[in-house]
């Protein structure tokens, strides 16, 4: 890896300078979405470098499916983890193998699942015994046998399930209190999921499951964990999913492979500390050293790998008033950067060549026509904020584009770049107003369609 592009005076977590983020904002104008390659490489080298042997790194598409993404880190060595036939295609066109496929997520279709025993791919997670039955009566038509793995949902959540802090409205923030970490580890007796099957089944539940001829079942899928920076926390989690695997062992059900899905945080303020990858790997192979059985794992990784790569460049379009409160109105919006319970994520900002201090409380609205459309409130600027000044927003490289209401208002999409080793070069061009019509008929009027597509 060429370190010397991540070694200079540098502006946030991207790794770039102020000059080359200026720069791609006015080649490629904004509302703009920059990515730094060479961080990709960083952050899977020190995944790579770190996690015991016995792990296999999957990028998770649902972070950032943007094809040149895709294929850096297919180069790299990943795996992928998709949940859909739009991810498995991008998958397999930027060079993920299909044996390095898992799919995982609720719903399947018969579609879905048909599609992905015909490709090949390695692994699919099932969801219930209704969807392995499904799976199963699929393989049989094809004469092939699928290896599945089954998600438990799991009876113990860390403070730091997505679920739990989903229902608190702060998915995606940590949890701190005084600087001192929380109860690892406790009982939620009601905390129903539409993912996987509960704990107290599984048993009963793996047994039916290995009684379909057309099935392999290596292992278990138990994912709770989001957004995690207490390493403490996560290891507590993964730990629990070695139990649960471990008492499946000892009744006789032989599963040898463990996804333990994600959970490893990035931090979206310059003040939290990083997540400790070195001290979690060392605790992780001290765990599995003293196991009674041993594991291949896999780890589905997006945020950690990309997130703090990307960064979303806006212009100020208009500064204005109302019953005190200021408002800074952007060329961008929750169409192109949408963080619902993140929200303050969106707070780790940058004003473009204006890096005095920050003592302006301000709202920062987008274009849209809707009340909904705050990118973020109380939020402190430079007092000479202006017209025309160009605000970057950190951290934006997993679940910024691919979550947006992307249709609300039939705006442009961004445009998004990519550096590497020194150069930019842009990767998804300026949606184009055409996008919004396409598939879509006027069976009142035979040619409109067409003559609307020219005339634009």
């Amino acid at each position: 890896m060429n370190n010397s592009n991540l070694n200079r005076d540098k502006v946030g977590p991207i790794l770039l300078s102020e000059q080359e983020i200026k720069a791609a904002s006015e080649e490629y104008m904004t509302p703009l979405y920059l990515y730094n390659l060479n961080k990709i490489e960083h952050q899977y080298a020190k995944l790579r470098n770190c996690l015991p042997p016995n792990f296999k790194i999957l990028y998770t598409l649902k972070a950032n499916s943007n094809l040149t993404i895709c294929e850096k880190l297919a180069q790299l060595g990943c795996g992928a983890d998709i949940s859909s036939i739009g991810e498995l295609k991008a998958a397999l066109k930027t060079g993920f193998s299909a044996p390095q496929i898992v799919f995982t997520g609720p719903g399947k279709t018969n579609l879905e699942l048909a599609t992905a025993i015909e490709t090949g791919i390695g692994i699919i997670v099932v969801e219930s015994v209704n969807e392995a039955r499904r799976l199963n009566n699929l393989a049989q038509k094809y004469g092939k046998k699928q290896n599945v793995l089954i998600r438990i949902n799991p009876l113990y959540r860390t403070n730091q399930s997505c679920e739990i802090r989903e229902r608190a409205g702060s998915c995606g923030s940590n949890d701190t209190n005084g600087g001192e970490t929380r109860l690892k580890i406790q009982t939620i007796a009601s905390s129903s999921s539409k993912f996987g099957l509960d704990e107290e089944k599984a048993i009963e539940e793996i047994t039916a499951i290995e009684s379909l001829d057309n099935l392999n079942l290596k292992g278990i899928h138990i994912f709770t964990e989001s957004n995690v920076l207490d390493y403490k926390q996560l290891l507590a989690s993964w730990e629990n999913t070695i139990s649960i695997a471990n008492r499946i062992n000892d009744q006789g059900h032989h599963i040898s492979l463990l996804d333990f899905g994600g959970g490893v945080g990035i931090p979206y303020n310059s003040i939290d500390s990083e997540f400790d990858m070195e001290s979690f790997g060392k605790e992780l192979q001290r765990i599995f050293e003293n196991n009674p059985y041993t594991y291949h794992c896999i780890v589905e990784i997006g945020r950690y790998m990309v997130g703090e790569a990307g960064c979303y460049m806006t212009e100020v379009v208009d500064i204005k008033e109302s019953l005190g409160q200021k408002f800074i109105i952007l060329d961008g919006g929750v169409h192109q950067l949408l963080r619902l319970s993140m929200k303050p994520a969106s707070k780790y900002i940058e004003l473009l060549g204006k890096n005095g201090n920050y003592t302006q409380k301000v709202t920062l609205g987008g274009k849209l026509p809707t009340p909904l459309d705050i990118m973020v409130e109380d939020v402190m600027v430079p007092e000479n904020i202006e017209i025309g000044d160009r605000l970057v927003i950190y951290n934006c490289g997993a679940y910024g584009f691919n979550h947006s209401l992307t249709n609300f208002a039939l705006h442009n999409y961004p445009a998004e770049v990519a550096y590497s080793d020194g150069k930019m070069q842009l990767i998804r061009e300026t949606g184009k107003i055409e996008d919004f019509f396409l598939n879509q008929k006027l069976p009142f009027a035979k040619n409109l369609e067409k003559e609307l597509l020219t005339s634009i």
